[in-house]
Parts: C-alpha cells; sequence; structure tokens
C-alpha cells in the first residue's frame, strides 16, 4: 500500500510537471497575436499583389476607344486648271467630300519591347521589398522573443527572491517569538524585540516591493503571449555559442545586417532605372478601326481599316538630374555602407563585454556553495553565542541575514547568465529557442 502511495505522488508530479507550457509555445503564440506581425503579413500580402501588377506592365495591353467628332465643314479641295499641252488646258475643279460627322471605334494592341529598365526595375524593386519586409518581420521576432524571455528570466528571479525573503521573513518571526518568552522571562530586553520587528518590518517592505515588480511583469508576459506566467515552464535554460561563432552567426544571419544589404541592393536598382530613363523607349502597337469616313477621308461611309507600327521615344534633354539623382543615391549607399560597418563594430564590442561578464558571473557562482555552508556555520555559532548573551540581537541577527543573501546572490547570479545569454542571442540575431 505504501509503495503504491508513492508512485502516486511520483506519478502525480510528473503529470503537474508535463502539464506546464514551455516558454517556445508561449513565443510562438506572441508572434501570432503580435500586432506589428500582423500588419507586417498584410504588408507582404501588399507587396505580392503589387508585384502581379508589375510584372503585367511589360505584357501586352489592349485598349478600345470610341471617338465622335462633329465638323462644321467638309473637306473642301480645289484644283487648279492643269496645262496638258500647248494650246490644250484642262480645267480646274472643286471636291467636296467627308462628312460633318465622323465617328471611330478602335482596338489597339500595344506591345512594350524596350523600356531602358523601367520596368525590369519595378520588379526587381518590389522583390527587394518583399525581401526588407520579411527582413522586418525577422527582426520584430527576434526583438519580441528577447523581450518575453527577459520578463520570464526576470519573473523567475523575482520569484526566487520573494521565497528567499519569505523563509528569512519565517526565520526572524521564530527568533521573534523566542525573545518575546525570554522577555517575559527577564532575560532580553526591549530593545532586542524591537529591532526584530524593525527588520521584520524592512524584510515586509521588501518583499512588497518585489511583489509589485511581478505584478507587473506577469502582466506585461500576459499581454504579449496571452498566457499567464505561472503557466509556464521553469525548467529553460538559455544556449549559446562561443565568442567566435556568435559573432559568425551575426554576420550571417541578423535581420539587420540584411535589411542594410538589401537597402543597398535596392539603391542599385534605383540608380539603374535612372540611367535607363536617358535611354530609348521602344513599343510596337497595332490597330482595327472601323467608322466614318474610314481610311478614306472624303467618304462618308462606314468602312474598316487597320494600321500599325513601331514607336520610339527619347528623352534628350532634362537639366542634368539623372546624374544629380545617381549622386544622391551614391551619398545613401554610403551611408549604409557606415551603418553596417558601426553595427558590426559596436557587436563585436558588446559581445566582448557580454562574454568577460558571462565568465566572471559563472566564476562567483561556483564559489556560492562553499561561502553558504561557512555562513549557515557561522549563524548557527552566533545562536548560541547570542542565547549565551556573548553577542548583541543584531549581530545575530545580521548572520540570519548573510546567510539568505548569499543563497538569494547564488539564484540571482544563476538567472543573470540566462538573461545575459539571452542578450548575446537576440544581438546575434538567434532565437535560442534550441
Amino acid at each position: 500500500m505504501k509503495k503504491n502511495l508513492i508512485f502516486f505522488i511520483f506519478a502525480l508530479t510528473a503529470i503537474t510537471i508535463s502539464a506546464k507550457i514551455p516558454i517556445e509555445k508561449a513565443i510562438k503564440n506572441g508572434i501570432k497575436i503580435s500586432s506589428e506581425l500582423r500588419d507586417n503579413s498584410l504588408e507582404s500580402k501588399i507587396l505580392k499583389a503589387d508585384n502581379r501588377i508589375k510584372r503585367s506592365a511589360g505584357l501586352l495591353n489592349i485598349n478600345t476607344s470610341f471617338n465622335y467628332l462633329y465638323r462644321s465643314e467638309k473637306v473642301e479641295i480645289n484644283l487648279p486648271d492643269i496645262q496638258a499641252a500647248p494650246g490644250m488646258t484642262i480645267p480646274g475643279m472643286e471636291i467636296r467630300g467627308g462628312t460633318n460627322h465622323t465617328y471611330d471605334l478602335s482596338v489597339k494592341l500595344i506591345q512594350p519591347i524596350f523600356t531602358g529598365y523601367t520596368v525590369s526595375g519595378m520588379i526587381k524593386t518590389n522583390e527587394l521589398q518583399q525581401a526588407l519586409n520579411l527582413s522586418r518581420r525577422k527582426l520584430l521576432e527576434l526583438m519580441l522573443t528577447g523581450r518575453i524571455k527577459t520578463i520570464y528570466f526576470n519573473h523567475l528571479l523575482f520569484s526566487r527572491q520573494i521565497s528567499s525573503i519569505t523563509t528569512l521573513e519565517k526565520k526572524i518571526r521564530n527568533h521573534l517569538g523566542r525573545l518575546e518568552d525570554l522577555f517575559r522571562e527577564d532575560l532580553v530586553g526591549k530593545s532586542s524585540i524591537l529591532e526584530t520587528r524593525l527588520k521584520l518590518r524592512e524584510i515586509s517592505l521588501s518583499k512588497e516591493e518585489i511583489e509589485n515588480t511581478l505584478d507587473t511583469l506577469t502582466s506585461v508576459f500576459l499581454e504579449l503571449t496571452d498566457h499567464k506566467i505561472e503557466e509556464i515552464s521553469k525548467t529553460h535554460r538559455e544556449n549559446i555559442g562561443d565568442k567566435k561563432s556568435s559573432m559568425e552567426i551575426f554576420i550571417s544571419e541578423h535581420p539587420s545586417l540584411k535589411l542594410l544589404s538589401d537597402q543597398k541592393k535596392l539603391i542599385r536598382v534605383n540608380k539603374k532605372i535612372t540611367n535607363g530613363k536617358d535611354l530609348p523607349k521602344v513599343g510596337g502597337f497595332a490597330e482595327i478601326h472601323y467608322g466614318i469616313p474610314g481610311i478614306n477621308f472624303l467618304g462618308d461611309e462606314w468602312g474598316v481599316y487597320f494600321q500599325g507600327g513601331i514607336s520610339v521615344s527619347m528623352e534628350v534633354f532634362n537639366w542634368g538630374r539623372s546624374k544629380k539623382a545617381n549622386s544622391i543615391n551614391n551619398l545613401k549607399l554610403e551611408k549604409l555602407k557606415n551603418r553596417e560597418l558601426d553595427l558590426t563594430r559596436r557587436t563585436r564590442f558588446r559581445l566582448s563585454e557580454l562574454f568577460s561578464t558571462l565568465e566572471s558571473l559563472e566564476k562567483r557562482e561556483t564559489t556560492f556553495d562553499e561561502m553558504i555552508r561557512i555562513s549557515e556555520e557561522e549563524s548557527d555559532l552566533k545562536k548560541m553565542l547570542f542565547e549565551e548573551k556573548q553577542i548583541s540581537n543584531k549581530d545575530y541577527l545580521d548572520s540570519v541575514l548573510n546567510v539568505e543573501n548569499l543563497r538569494s546572490l547564488k539564484e540571482k547570479t544563476s538567472l543573470q547568465t540566462d538573461l545575459i545569454k539571452v542578450e548575446i542571442n537576440t544581438m546575434i540575431g538567434k532565437k535560442g529557442e534550441k
């Protein structure tokens, strides 16, 4: 029976642990409900639809038109006398024709042949805008992931501080109870009770401040992920590579660098489009007309006729606008290159700082167990000395506080390493779920 009970307790514990939601699921839901990311998805659909419009600009266009024109006068041609031979003259004549009412119904086929990179440039611009939008999405997801994880680890940190303070509070209350018993027997003074009560009040105020911070973190986490932070598994740990591989990931994967790269490509495309404006534009056309007077402008009957050809247009003089526009584009390229170099330099410097801090924290973490053991022995000794009236109540209280402070620092150091790892992964463009 006892074995069955133990098995049931372990099974219940396993079910409770497995019921917790992994942080990755909360992040995925946060990405799903983010208004900024929803807007980004809509922008992606807009750009894809616009791409189809841009591609159709180079295809055959079919236009129809109907024109009506009224003229108060008809066509009149006066032919002069013609001297056919010496002494022989053909008298001139007056020819009148056409109609006062002109009708023209036409179907026109227009096919761009060469547009000076205008159409292909518009398509390439749209493709780059889609790539920019995708990079912006990855950047938004990266920032949101980092923010959610930072809240998660800070919540863990403050929750453990509350647990540590609660343990300390319990110890101080027990100590206060013993002091009150000793006071009734005139074995301790009133000052010991007062300073213990004051210490309890300080602890209580500190606890309230941390609880307020926890409430804020809980509220923000719920807003970002639509999950209660209490439902999230507390077993997640952030993983990173070494400094060299982290920098390599930044250079190859960070969406900010991809954004800058695509912006440079976009400017180069704009330069080609600008240069293309100085090139000739060639197009072919074919038209079918049906109307009065038709091809015979002297007639007054309905007729059908066809015409077709090639049109060539070219801007000959534009006050050097193309050259000036490309000078501006070159300056924009220089700005983007400077931003790229600056971002890479600042990231390399910050990574060195973070990895140095991480190494320092990991070294400190290994020393805390020994410090806690020593401080516990010291606290036990001071408890005996206080009971023997060899030290003051304040000395004993300080030793109790020291033990809990060291335990709290150990927890804080452990979680600070995770927070630094989150910052590293966010900085290099790695979500770090795995």
